[in-house]
């Protein structure tokens, strides 16, 4: 009996109907495992497709997991595979970043290592505006060029520190236009300026030892404590010219005319000022030991408007009386000076046009 049930229960399980059913059931398989190929562009054909579908459906354990695993399929393909891209743009983004830092690290490496290089050349420019525009009557830029080898600019990108002055010893300018030039502290020693136009000029606690500045225009020049041993200011005009407390030992101011220069405090030891003009110059504590001022020119309270003035033709100078003012205890005729009370007393080079004073 229970032989007999169990053959028609096959023959039931055999029936096309069933076959039929099983045969459905594959093709829905095979249709889902295609289209999973195609979500993750896999490798395979219609064949393989329902080869693999006829073994999951006959087996019920691998049908049940393939039924569970079809939501996750799509969650990875919709969600999961989006955010992954999404992470590796992200490395992607931070690694050209990284790589952006470095490029602008290398930068900065490379421009710092050619700051030495960048300075250099800017010294070489500015020596060579001032090397074109030797024997030039005008600035030719020598101003500012020989301004900026003088200073002590920023160093970038260490902006707490500076470059070093440049030497200017030895400098050859004669004739150079260099009025107002700012040269305070500069190293000069030995330069040749002579007939430079160096009105106004700063030159305050520069070294001007054995400069040639004869001849030279120093009108209301500034030489505060300047070391001007052994320079040559013979003839050199330094109307108004500052040189408190410079050192002027054993220099030639022969025939230079000081008309109201400030020489206190000054160093005028063995200074040769042989008939140098100093109507209103104030040497007053100055240092006159050994000075030469043989026929060296000066004034009094006796001295008249006019040959304070020194300009024919016109009331100019505005400080009346202008006695030179000496040390204590100095005899300027013992000195061998000569005094200047009249206009006809002043020598023919000393007396001014109104339109000399350029």
């Amino acid at each position: 009996m229970k032989l007999n049930q169990i053959l028609n229960h096959i023959k039931v399980s055999l029936t096309p109907s069933s076959r039929k059913t099983h045969s459905h059931k594959v093709e829905k398989i095979a249709y889902k495992i295609y289209q999973n190929r195609l979500l993750v562009k896999g490798e395979g054909d219609a064949e393989q497709d329902w080869h693999k579908a006829e073994q999951i459906v006959n087996n019920p354990l691998t049908l049940a997991l393939f039924k569970c695993h079809q939501p996750f399929i799509s969650i990875e393909k919709k969600f999961l595979e989006p955010f992954v891209d999404y992470l590796h743009r992200l490395a992607l983004l931070e690694i050209l970043g990284l790589l952006g830092n470095l490029s602008l690290l290398f930068g900065v490496i490379v421009f710092i290592a050619g700051e030495q290089d960048r300075r250099n050349a800017e010294v070489y420019q500015a020596w060579q505006v001032v090397t074109a525009a030797h024997n030039q009557a005008g600035s030719g830029g020598r101003k500012e060029a020989l301004e900026f080898l003088n200073s002590e600019p920023r160093r970038i990108p260490w902006f707490w520190l500076t470059w070093d002055q440049e030497s200017l010893d030895s400098l050859q300018a004669p004739k150079a236009y260099l009025k107002g030039v700012q040269l305070c502290y500069a190293k000069l020693a030995n330069a040749n300026l002579k007939e430079a136009n160096l009105k106004e000029a700063n030159l305050s606690e520069a070294n001007l030892l054995g400069a040639d500045l004869q001849q030279a225009y120093l009108w209301r020049a500034n030489f505060k404590q300047t070391d001007l041993v052994g320079a040559n200011l013979q003839q050199a005009y330094l109307w108004e010219a500052d040189l408190w407390e410079a050192n002027l030992h054993k220099a030639n101011l022969k025939e230079a005319d000081l008309w109201e220069a400030n020489l206190h405090k000054t160093n005028l030891k063995e200074t040769n000022l042989q008939q140098a003009y100093l109507l209103g110059a104030n040497l007053t504590k100055a240092d006159l030991s050994g000075a030469n001022l043989k026929d060296a020119l000066y004034s009094d309270e006796t001295t008249s408007e006019a040959a304070c003035q020194r300009i024919e033709g016109i009331l100019f100078l505005i400080n009346y009386p202008c006695p030179t003012m000496f040390p204590e205890g100095f005899d300027p005729k013992a000195a061998g000076m000569k005094l200047i009370k009249e206009m006809e007393d002043i020598p023919e080079r000393y007396l001014l046009k109104f339109n000399t004073t350029g």
